[in-house]
């Protein structure tokens, strides 16, 4: 059974499986050992010993490595796809079709990482291929009773299958509503609207719906374990263009069958309730599902183009709601001050950034740390994200006619100690939320300016009273999320003292730098994984002055700086020096100062 040795995030695979309690760490020295001296790979070792199973060793991979697996026992297999590969190859490269859609197949493979396999299963199918993890002897298995001809592959071929290591099974109401979608778009009965379709037909027929689906599930189950955080499908004059965003940067994945593209847009609608009757109109849905035994959210959002509609799913991960302050990558100094803040038993703090920059988390993070029996603590979001325990959150409901405002005003009626605003976008919500201040509520609440200095200045020319800000904030944290360099490829380097000098790095004989390389557990992209970047401004008098006096955000940030702050550019080039990101990335991803 052949497993790369270590995981995508750097971590043996030998250790993961024991701190997930399905081998001990007995057995895992043992097998080390046999591996030494034989040269076996360490996943036959485990199964050959009865240690650990197949399943167990290839779902591990899945996750870490991030390709979907696929349990082959409930999974059908059409026939005619198994032709596109003869049964001779698929054995030696243990690898078995699935289904194909236009110049795609997906192929389940004991190693999916075998490039030299899957340039060979490529010219020889003439399709891309989409690799996913199987257990190897499941998928002998399957060759030997779903070969050419077998009765089992015939009567499996229309039933329902469950793929992405059991994520969700095809219902056939779902089946049906995309069906009739086809259907009623053909019928005399219809609208022009209702009738104009993007390139590419809806697809009828139990077959491919069921075909439909499976590339829908695959996808999104691809996507999570990828660790994207959106999907995005996107209809061009000549091509279905699908691409991942992981660690803040879109991807190109391969491109979905043209000729599927209604299909699958439709398939998407009906699993987040929204109307696949309305493509004129941008629509807004949620989906919650599982896979493998992990809840997801996923929150769907469509908008109409001249080539079709576009769809965004965002990809909500609940591990994120559970981070601890400690883990988001403060230094000590910022640390320090933030975490003393927060303990404040009335103000205003605010989180600034851009979208995307790790807002949300911050203050989830922080919710989490105050969170007791002693506090009430309610928020009011747009949209609720995750789901803390112990918190009252309350979503805006605008057709309700529930804003930030509104449930503001009534909120501070609820008796809280505590109170988060998703985000402050008007004058109105801005008052409220200074008054509660003002009366001993402690209120969080997020901005989107490009920096902590200029935060005061917005909410000035919202029309807030400058003395007003300026006696209720007691902090502004500013972030941006820097990508992490991948531990398995990354390459020392020394850059141009030129490059240096100007950046204000002070390079030592001790320290290092390094650069991003790229290698097959980092998807070639020399990164995995993102860490926040922060400016903290604490107000003093002086800039409580500035702040009264509606001083330009830049006097204010000199001020700043003389007293001390780190900038969100120090901030990152000190993760440089620390071998965490590049020069590269901090360059992409902060201004110059």
């Amino acid at each position: 059974m052949a497993e790369p040795m270590f995981t995508a995030s750097g971590v043996r695979i030998g250790e993961l499986l024991v701190q997930r309690g399905l081998i001990t760490a007995q057995q895992l020295n043992d097998a080390l050992e046999e591996q030494k001296s034989t040269g076996r790979f360490f996943g036959l070792i485990l199964v050959s010993r009865g240690w650990a199973s197949e399943e167990s060793v290839s779902r591990t991979l899945s996750e870490q490595v991030g390709l979907a697996y696929v349990d082959l026992s409930n999974h059908a297999v059409d026939p005619d796809v198994l032709k596109l590969i003869p049964v001779a190859l698929a054995r030696t490269h243990q690898a078995l079709p699935l289904y194909g859609m236009g110049d795609s197949l997906t192929v389940a493979m004991a190693n999916p990482l075998d490039t030299t396999a899957i340039e060979e299963l490529q010219r020889t199918s003439r399709k891309h291929i989409w690799p996913v993890f199987a257990a190897p002897t499941a998928i002998r298995r399957a060759l030997d009773e779903q070969g050419p001809g077998s009765a089992k592959t015939s009567s499996q071929a229309q039933k329902p299958a469950t793929t992405g290591g059991g994520s969700w099974t095809t219902t056939s109401p779902s089946v049906a509503a995309t069906q009739q979608h086809a259907q009623a778009d053909s019928s005399p009965g219809a609208t022009a609207a209702q009738r104009q379709e993007p390139k590419g037909q809806a697809m009828g027929g139990a077959s491919n719906m069921t075909q439909i689906v499976q590339i829908v599930s695959t996808l999104i189950s691809d996507a999570i374990t990828s660790g994207a955080s959106d999907i995005h499908l996107e209809p061009s004059k000549e091509k279905f263009i699908c691409r991942f965003r992981v660690d803040g940067i879109l991807h190109n994945r391969p491109n979905l069958p043209n000729e599927a593209q209604a299909a699958i847009i439709s398939r998407v609608k009906v699993m987040a309730n929204m109307d696949i009757a309305e493509r004129r109109l941008p629509q807004d849905g949620r989906i919650q599902m599982e896979v493998g035994a992990r809840p997801v959210d996923l929150r769907v959002s469509t908008f109409p183009t001249i080539h079709g509609e576009n769809v965004v799913i965002r990809i909500l991960d609940k591990k994120r709601a559970m981070l601890t302050l400690e883990d988001l990558g403060f230094i000590d100094k910022i640390f320090e001050n933030y975490t003393a803040l927060i303990t404040k038993p009335h103000g205003i703090m605010l989180v600034t950034g851009p979208t995307g920059s790790g807002k949300t988390t911050t203050l989830y993070a922080t919710l989490n740390r105050l969170n007791g029996q002693d506090k009430n603590i309610m928020t009011l979001e747009d949209p609720v994200e995750y789901e803390l325990a112990g918190i009252r959150q309350s979503q805006v409901n605008l057709k309700a006619g529930l804003s930030f405002a509104t449930g503001l005003r009534s909120m501070v009626r609820q008796d809280p100690d505590i109170i988060l605003i998703g985000e402050i976008r008007d004058k109105e919500t801005a008052d409220i939320a200074i008054h509660a201040s003002l009366t001993g509520h402690l209120v969080f609440s997020t901005l989107h300016t490009n920096d902590a200095c200029s935060a005061a200045s917005r909410l000035t020319d919202m029309g807030v009273e400058p003395f007003l800000v300026s006696t209720s904030l007691i902090g502004i944290l500013a972030q941006r999320l820097v990508r992490v360099l991948c531990e398995s490829c990354k390459t020392q380097y020394q850059p141009p003292k030129e490059l240096l000098d100007r950046l204000g790095i002070k390079a030592t004989a001790t320290s290092t730098l390094f650069e991003a390389k790229g290698c097959a557990r980092c998807h070639d992209t020399g990164y995995q994984g993102r860490i926040g970047a922060y400016e903290l401004l604490v107000p003093t008098e002086r800039i409580r002055s500035l702040i009264t006096q509606k001083a330009a955000s830049g006097v204010i940030r000199e001020e700043a700086i003389k007293g001390g702050m780190t900038s969100l550019r120090q901030d990152a080039l000190d993760k440089v020096t620390k071998g965490l990101t590049s020069i590269s990335e901090v360059l992409r991803i902060t201004s110059e100062e």
